[in-house]
């Protein structure tokens, strides 16, 4: 009987060091999960900030180009005035090159933004897969 109550504490004891095993294991993950969380918030905030700004260019260049579609020359934005190679914004050839200079920059900033989009869901999915599988190593099964 002493033997097999000697036999029950060693099981005991291995089991307990099997659960102190497992917790810190446990930790561990809940430690990199929330390392990978934090890192994807960052991502994710950097890419809100870069695609806020690129709207807002889109938005100004927008409103610019409303203006010289209007004919406005009080509201032909300081931008263009200050810029030496200005064509005159006088005649309509010149008000049509600087339409085109305009609607060339908006594609082009829509562009980087539709890139900065696909960028940011690229990311998105690596951090998340990245994250599931460190959970799923650390997860005792």
């Amino acid at each position: 009987m002493t033997q097999e109550i000697t036999r029950w504490l060693t099981e005991i004891r291995t089991l307990q060091q099997q659960l102190a095993d497992t917790r810190q294991e446990r930790d561990q993950a809940y430690q990199s999960a929330a390392n990978w969380r934090q890192l994807y918030d960052a991502e994710a905030k950097q890419r809100r900030e870069e695609a806020k700004i690129s709207q807002d260019n889109i938005s100004t260049l927008k409103t610019e180009l409303s203006a010289l579609k209007a004919g406005y020359k009080e509201a032909v934005p300081a931008i263009f005035k200050e810029q030496s190679d200005v064509t005159d914004i006088q005649t309509v050839e010149g008000l049509r090159a600087e339409l085109i200079k305009a609607l060339q920059t908006c594609d082009r900033l829509q562009k980087a933004l539709d890139s900065e989009k696909a960028d940011h869901a690229e990311t998105r999915k690596i951090l998340t897969s990245a994250l599931g599988e460190t959970i799923d190593a650390y997860n005792p099964q």
